[in-house]
């Protein structure tokens, strides 16, 4: 079955960032924006008019300046227009000045609660084109959408003032840097309050001014050029700003946080909303309060994560793992187990995925859910294993050359991507079940994000699990993946020849087969755990270095108890799979399954075909199988291993039986 569990919904008051567009509008590089509003504002005052053009001010983010991206064909950086991208700074809102060293602006366009990777430093730029880096918070609230502040070397001769009273039907104007183009003054009536949409602690005054992205922290004014709401947000054309009422009567000695994330999780079927608040001291530098808030937003979602981990149904033990606990992978691409939100029972997926063909055999597969993708590499011939299950470029710029990425550079002029080159930081993780993982980022520096990717090495190629993201989102994605990790089910299969490679990356190889001895000598193949022994060489099968050992690790119940280990091993032949051996550890079926399992379960004790020991031939296929019960040493009354051998072009039922007693011979089950 499908997954269909909910999805992680973040807050966008706490995680939204600012406007980020993937070339930056806004702004010259000659000296900023021009302003002559002496024609064409004549409802406002030359004083207002001259505090406009001194006291209002774009607030802008430097962009990066190096990339080591690798495109398809050359940027023609010729189609963007000639302010954008000469333009060293991203315009993302307004400020506007209110008194001789301070500032206010909307909490959202200098956010605070956003640590961005990318963009790191936030400025305001003058009616000149002189930038100065933000210093000092003084005051503000995230849920009032307001924040105080200073820069470096900048004072301020012209500053607005506050005006608490309004009227409905009021004339006044929004003042902004609307779309990055420019201070805009813009005229309308006040509409009148709405209360705050949580509880009604405080109102928005409503305005039918217009407004535009860009227009954010800017000043309404009165027609005498009084201050009544900064500019916060337009909806259904109507304009919503904070009241100056608001923004004085908050105290300044703490910067007060507050927001209601949703909290949940790709494999869970439940979530929890919950408050997270928290305050830091006034004043203090911007930075070193961002950095605070984040962090400590960061400690809340990992409890709060944690919390809802421990809600869902339990893991493993209980009554809603019966399905989990039957299940075992049947192919090399992995699956997540998740909780069913239809009957809340953990059960492994079944993931609709692509393929795509890779150089010498090698082969990509691919499917996406709910903002993540999960891969599988049958890693080509004649590439080397360690290459290409332990170097994040080599392996990210295999997955761009064959799954397409690209950019929007202007309008609707995409390019496509071909590499990221090397990650920004690169770590390890080491799963639930002992397998280590490699970690790697990389920062999509025009769009303000990152391509988080986990890199199981495997004896065939890796898995790998990916998501891109906002910058700032990386800690929290980073622990969503590491459960994904815990919950993702994944074989262990490989050629004769690549086991040897795998074995050989120590480091990589699980705990669960650690107390392996594996060996191929050319001709015969030994296999050797706590559980199983296997010797087979020519009288079974002629084996070659493309023969393939598959292994399949599962949970399962044993003894009332949830057991991690091998469950099947085959050992296909040839390539094509038409030559093969299974043997399968069996379990005592719960009897929720219902009677049909159970009957199953009888036939396999009293050892009925096809596991009944007598070889079988099919004229018509040119095909022979035969399959037995295997006595272990240590028996347990709930669990049967079986045997199974099929072949092409069996001669006789004397060749397929002897072939099959040799094979036989080879094992010891020890429980």
């Amino acid at each position: 079955m499908k997954i269909t569990s909910s999805l992680k919904n973040l807050s966008a008051a706490l995680l939204g960032a600012a406007l980020f567009f993937s070339c930056a509008t806004g702004g010259n590089s000659t000296g900023g924006n021009s302003r002559d509003f002496s024609e064409r504002e004549g409802g406002l005052s030359a004083k207002t008019l001259a505090l406009v053009q001194n006291a209002v001010f774009e607030v802008v983010l430097q962009k990066p300046e190096a990339e080591s991206v690798v495109y398809e064909r050359e940027l023609d950086w010729d189609q963007v227009p000639y302010a954008a991208r000469t333009d060293k700074y991203l315009s993302i809102g307004t400020a506007f000045a209110i008194s001789k060293t301070e500032l206010v602006t909307a909490f959202h366009v200098l956010n605070l609660g956003y640590e961005s990777i990318a963009y790191s430093r936030y400025y305001i730029r003058d009616s000149e084109g002189n930038v100065f880096e933000v210093d000092s918070i003084t005051g503000g609230s995230n849920e009032r959408d307001f924040l105080i502040f200073t820069v470096k070397e900048k004072t301020f001769k012209d500053f607005f003032t506050f005006e608490k009273n309004f009227k409905t039907g009021q004339p006044v104007y929004s003042i902004g840097n609307a779309l990055g183009e420019g201070i805009v003054i813009r005229n309308g009536l006040v509409l009148g309050t709405a209360p705050e949409e949580e509880s009604g602690r405080w109102n928005l005054l409503k305005s039918s001014a217009d407004s535009n992205p860009g227009n954010s922290g800017g000043p309404l004014v009165t027609s005498s050029g009084g201050v009544v709401a900064l500019v916060t947000s337009l909806r259904d054309n109507i304009l919503y700003s904070v009241p100056a009422e608001v923004i004085l009567g908050f105290g300044r000695t703490s910067l007060e946080y507050r927001t209601r994330p949703n909290y949940g999780h790709l494999i869970l079927s439940n979530n929890r909303i919950q408050t997270f608040e928290t305050s830091v001291p006034l004043p203090g530098n911007y930075r070193s309060i961002r950095s605070r808030l984040t962090a400590a937003y960061k400690n809340e979602y990992h409890a709060a994560m944690t919390r809802l981990f421990e809600e869902a149904p339990e893991y493993l033990t209980g009554p809603n793992n019966r399905y989990l606990l039957n299940s075992s992978l049947p192919s090399v691409f992995p699956e997540l187990d998740f909780v069913d939100k239809d009957d809340n029972n953990w059960k492994l997926s079944i993931l609709e995925r692509q393929t795509y063909s890779l150089a010498d055999d090698g082969i990509l597969m691919n499917a996406r859910l709910g903002g993540f993708g999960i891969y599988k590499i049958i890693k080509p011939r004649t590439v080397p294993l360690e290459q290409i299950s332990t170097d994040p470029k080599y392996i990210m710029d295999l997955v761009l050359q064959n799954i397409r990425m690209e950019r929007t550079l202007w309008g609707s002029d995409k390019y496509r991507i071909l590499s990221f080159g090397e990650p920004a930081a690169q770590g390890g993780y080491t799963d639930s079940l002992g397998r280590k993982w490699i970690t790697a980022h990389w920062v999509i520096g025009f769009n303000d994000e990152v391509f988080i990717m986990f890199i199981l090495p495997l004896p065939n190629g890796p898995v790998l699990i990916t998501t891109i993201q906002d910058s700032a989102h990386l800690d929290v994605y980073e622990w969503d993946m590491k459960k994904i990790c815990d919950h993702t089910h994944t074989v262990y299969s490989a050629d004769f020849k690549g086991w040897n490679e795998f074995f050989a990356l120590k480091e990589f190889v699980p705990d669960f087969l650690e107390d392996v001895h594996y060996t191929w000598d050319g001709e015969r193949i030994s296999f050797t755990s706590k559980d199983v022994s296997l010797s087979a060489g020519g009288n079974v099968f002629r084996w070659t270095d493309a023969s393939e050992l598959f292994l399949a690790p599962s949970w399962y119940a044993e003894n009332g108890t949830a057991t991690f280990g091998i469950r099947m091993y085959t050992i296909n032949c040839d390539v094509r799979g038409k030559e093969y051996t299974v043997l399968f550890k069996n379990i005592k079926p719960d009897e929720r399954f219902g009677t049909s399992a159970l009957e199953s379960w009888n036939d396999l004790v009293e050892e009925k075909y096809p596991f009944d020991g007598k070889p079988a031939i099919s004229v018509k296929d040119n095909s022979g199988s035969v399959g037995a019960v295997l006595r272990a040493e240590n028996p347990a009354g709930d669990v049967r291993y079986t045997l199974y051998l099929s072949m092409t072009d069996p001669v006789d039922e004397e060749n397929l039986s002897r072939r099959f007693e040799a094979l036989r011979r080879g094992i010891t089950v020890r429980k």
